[in-house]
């Protein structure tokens, strides 16, 4: 599946209630980017995601919509804080630290993949995301971050829903 799995369409769309008519916008852009979904990531609020997953579900059944959120962890002087990504599937949290910058094992060892590219972060270095990848056995994404409607599904990954539970299960953190 080609899936975006970082995306903030809520403040895209200037913070509406979740409607069949705000999803529907949302649905639009993931058509015509001709990706298979999206994960709605607001931050520190997953409130919206999983109403408009329940939306699209009922109306728009050749789409997914992925609820989850974006958390900020804290940290000080070169260990700033850090945002991690929760997807929630069914009863399964799949977790990535978003556009990493530094090395922070503390996070990294809660996580089950990373962010190598961040298409709204372009100063997240690639090469070094994706050695952290190697060294902590993560799953290296590739994310639109969007926070412009539009912006939904400029940059996605290929993996399967199917393959983040697994390794929710194979690398079981808290």
């Amino acid at each position: 599946m080609r899936l975006d799995l970082h995306t903030h369409p809520f403040e895209a769309m200037g913070f509406p209630k979740p409607t069949l008519e705000t999803v529907e916008r949302i649905v639009k852009v993931i058509r015509r980017k001709e990706i298979d979904g999206i994960a709605i990531t607001e931050h520190e609020n997953s409130e919206y995601g999983f109403r408009a997953s329940e939306i699209t579900s009922k109306h728009f059944k050749d789409v997914i919509v992925i609820p989850g959120r974006e958390i900020t962890l804290p940290g000080d002087g070169p260990t700033q804080a850090r945002q991690v990504v929760e997807i929630f599937l069914g009863g399964n949290v799949f977790r990535f630290q978003a556009h990493p910058l530094n090395e922070r094992k503390e996070i990294l060892r809660i996580c089950h993949g990373i962010e190598v590219y961040n298409s709204l972060h372009r100063e997240v270095d690639t090469s070094f995301a994706e050695r952290l990848a190697k060294r902590y056995g993560l799953l290296p994404l590739r994310n639109s971050d969007a926070h412009i409607l539009e912006r939904i599904g400029n940059c996605f990954n290929e993996v399967s829903l199917e393959d983040l539970i697994r390794l929710t299960k194979k690398h079981n953190i808290t």
